[in-house]
């Protein structure tokens, strides 16, 4: 069985930074990774959506996982390889070098099949030897599961936990319920508090990037029992991050990163952000909540 108390606590989901002509911006990885792996965070989870995997070549994957992985062994951090691909044979060949490298676990997004199928690709990727998390999120795969579809997923030998990128609360909650020795992970940053306080073990959210020890610190206020002392705090993110819906997330996302010169971009064209998309007064409105939110976290 899992040793549940490795996975416990907030996983930051790594950017893969780009230069302006799409190619992977090495350094800014580089300075990014030893970054977050000095924060309060548990550990990384590498190559996800967050990372842009999707538009990552293989042999790029590959060479981050490298890079990644054992710096995060030495460092005494979780290694998490998302391996998700558009065929089950290069899955597999992602999980099978994130065995061989040591990592803690792989997760995959589901393909676009019928639950046959993807209980079938799951299989697959258990065979890698690693523990395996489904990864269900219906706003990219538009498939909505309830328990039913996903017990045949979380039934599967070698599958140990999933992580939920849905608003959908109380399905988590029977997950937790119903499994209480697989790891579930909360993926909406907006939803990190309220997952714990319904069961999860922790949270793998975008935003983790920027202020990777307020989760750290809030993580572990909400598990000592004390709720209640930080939901000052998480309003403040939470408005923080209602600026950021009113512009587009994930253009907030991006032109923060690059304002606080963490990444020229983190996400390849085509894209529907360029530097410059938020409007001035907007962007210097959430530099000074985060700046807020960063003195927080550091008085927590």
């Amino acid at each position: 069985m899992l040793d549940k108390t490795r996975f416990l606590g907030p996983v930051a989901p790594a950017v893969c930074p780009c230069t302006e002509t799409d190619e992977l911006d090495w350094p800014a990885l580089e300075r990014n990774f030893e970054r977050l792996a000095a924060s309060g965070v548990t550990g990384l989870y590498i190559n996800g959506g967050t990372g842009d995997a999707a538009n990552l070549t293989q042999e790029e994957r590959l060479a981050v996982a490298e890079y990644m992985v054992p710096r995060l062994k030495a460092a005494g951090k979780l290694a998490i390889v998302h391996v998700g691909q558009t065929t089950q044979r290069e899955a597999v060949a992602l999980a099978r070098q994130a065995a061989e490298l040591g990592a803690d676990a792989i997760a995959s997004i589901p393909p676009k099949k019928d639950w046959p199928q993807i209980a079938e690709y799951y299989r697959a990727l258990a065979s890698a030897g690693l523990p395996v998390i489904v990864y269900y999120i219906p706003g990219v795969t538009g498939m909505t599961a309830g328990m039913a579809q996903l017990r045949t997923l979380l039934d599967i030998p070698g599958v140990e936990g999933i992580k939920m990128s849905d608003w959908n609360i109380f399905l988590m909650h029977s997950v937790c319920r119903e499994y209480p020795e697989k790891v579930v992970y909360s993926g909406f940053d907006e939803m990190f508090v309220p997952g714990l306080l319904y069961g999860a073990d922790g949270c793998i959210g975008t935003w983790m990037n920027l202020v990777p020890d307020l989760y750290a610190k809030v993580y572990a206020r909400v598990r000592d029992g004390q709720a209640d002392s930080v939901r000052a705090v998480m309003d403040e993110f939470n408005d923080f991050l209602a600026v950021g819906w009113d512009y587009g997330i994930l253009d907030a996302f991006e032109e923060l990163m690059r304002a606080k010169g963490y990444a020229q971009r983190c996400f390849r064209r085509p894209s529907a952000w360029n530097p410059g998309k938020l409007p001035k007064a907007a962007l210097d409105d959430m530099l000074a909540r985060l700046s807020h939110l960063e003195t927080l976290a550091a008085e927590l």
